[in-house]
């Protein structure tokens, strides 16, 4: 039995060693894991925007990883926006559509200091006098079903070639219910004049299957072949896309609208270096990239990213605007295309 006695300790002294690597492995890959998530904050920028919040919160979490400066972003509607703007606030950062930013630029909120990015953003995707700049748009695109374009022989890809094609099915999101919709209605009447587009949208009427409450809604109806096509938002239809759904993405010859997400430096703000830092970052690839895994599909304005050159729809045509529609009169022809076409017989 002696003789077993060093083989015994030999063995406990082994087990020991063991025990003690694998008591001091777990402790560094605790440690390691807290590292992970425990980030350093040097600075707080606040942002207001009317972005989704899951969307603000993905970009707050990546600047914070990659910069050690917490975003805190403060969540609102545009009436809200607009209303605590004139009013005593503590913003540094403004991020909500170019049309609100340029309605604040006039009412002097914004610095004008955003200068470094110039070179690298289409002067329509920016302020004149650089008190706020685009970083990136979602256009209105045609979102055919695959199989219906395999089965035809001619496909519309065209405002007036849509309109005027008989027995398609056509799903879109009500120009009342989302500013993204109803920009096709400004935006047509802009660029072709009121009686054109009236004429146009009356055809179509006639071929609309739906009149969806969400954005997302028509490219899912032509996705699950309720409909042929969709006028749709692009960002949606490539989220549809990625998750399997038979679409395929046609931009308009004759031009296409836009919904701008832009951004600006609040004039009061003492965090002027530190702000224009964060715009910098939002031109850049690492936001795109993340805001796409988290399935967030816009094209950036900044078109020396790698993002914006690997993006198949870069050569977008826009509709040219020959006038310009102020408040009144968007109320004015939304209000007409209600009564004489959406609620019409």
């Amino acid at each position: 039995m002696r003789r077993y006695i060093p083989l015994l300790l030999v063995g406990l002294c082994v087990l020991f060693v063991i025990l003690a690597m694998l008591l001091y492995t777990t402790q560094i890959v605790g440690q390691k894991n807290q590292d992970e998530k425990f980030v350093p904050v040097t600075k707080t920028l606040t942002a207001y925007t009317t972005m989704p919040a899951d969307m603000a919160m993905i970009i707050a979490e990546q600047y914070q990883k990659e910069d050690s400066v917490k975003i805190n972003f403060v969540m609102m509607n545009s009436d809200e926006l607009e209303q605590k703007m004139n009013s005593e606030n503590d913003a540094d950062l403004i991020i909500a559509d170019s049309k609100l930013l340029e309605k604040f630029a006039q009412k002097g909120v914004l610095a004008g200091n955003i200068s470094e990015q110039e070179d690298i953003v289409a002067d329509k995707f920016k302020s004149p006098t650089n008190q706020w700049i685009g970083i990136w748009y979602d256009p209105i695109v045609f979102c055919y079903n695959v199989d219906y374009v395999k089965n035809n022989w001619y496909i519309p890809t065209s405002w007036d070639e849509l309109s005027q094609f008989p027995q398609i099915k056509i799903a879109m999101t009500d120009f009342t219910v989302a500013s993204a919709s109803s920009n096709v209605l400004y935006s047509l009447i802009e660029n072709k004049g009121d009686v054109h587009t009236f004429t146009i949208l009356k055809n179509i009427h006639q071929k609309v299957t739906r009149y969806a409450k969400y954005l997302s809604t028509p490219v899912r109806m032509v996705g699950m072949t309720e409909a042929d096509v969709a006028i749709a938002v692009q960002s949606e239809t490539l989220r549809y896309i990625h998750d399997g759904y038979p679409l395929t993405i046609i931009y308009p010859e004759d031009g296409t609208t836009y919904q701008l997400t832009a951004v600006g430096i609040v004039s009061t703000s003492k965090q002027q270096n530190e702000a224009n830092d964060f715009v910098k970052w939002l031109l850049g690839d690492n936001v795109q990239m993340e805001l796409q895994h988290h399935q967030y599909y816009y094209v950036p304005t900044n078109y020396s990213s790698l993002t914006y050159k690997e993006f198949a729809g870069k050569n977008i045509s826009f509709l040219e605007k020959y006038t310009e529609l102020d408040s009144i009169n968007k109320k004015i022809f939304l209000d007409k295309w209600v009564k004489e076409i959406r609620l019409a017989n």
